[in-house]
């Protein structure tokens, strides 16, 4: 494994984007760096179909009261899922 450089100060930030090219090393940056984290990976298909259906079902994945970072991996299979983290980040503070 190489030492990566990405820097972000986690405890500073509420949201972020990571784009990289695939192989790169962001899922598993990822989870070494917020291992806490609610991971919804939508390589999955018991994450990716409900979605897919319904952007909305994201929130049933959410446990009430969770305050950590939620990480949505492979967001681009589910583009209209922006609109509703948009929405949870503006209205709930995820």
């Amino acid at each position: 494994m190489f030492k990566r450089e990405l820097q972000i100060p986690l405890q500073h930030r509420k949201s972020f984007f990571l784009f990289g090219p695939r192989g790169s090393g962001k899922t598993t940056w990822l989870t070494q760096s917020v291992p806490d984290a609610l991971f919804v990976n939508l390589v999955r298909s018991d994450f990716y179909l409900p979605l897919a259906a319904n952007p909305a079902h994201l929130r049933s994945f959410i446990p009430q009261q969770f305050s950590d970072w939620i990480v949505i991996d492979e967001i681009q299979r589910v583009p209209e899922l922006l609109n509703e983290v948009h929405d949870l980040i503006e209205s709930q503070g995820h």
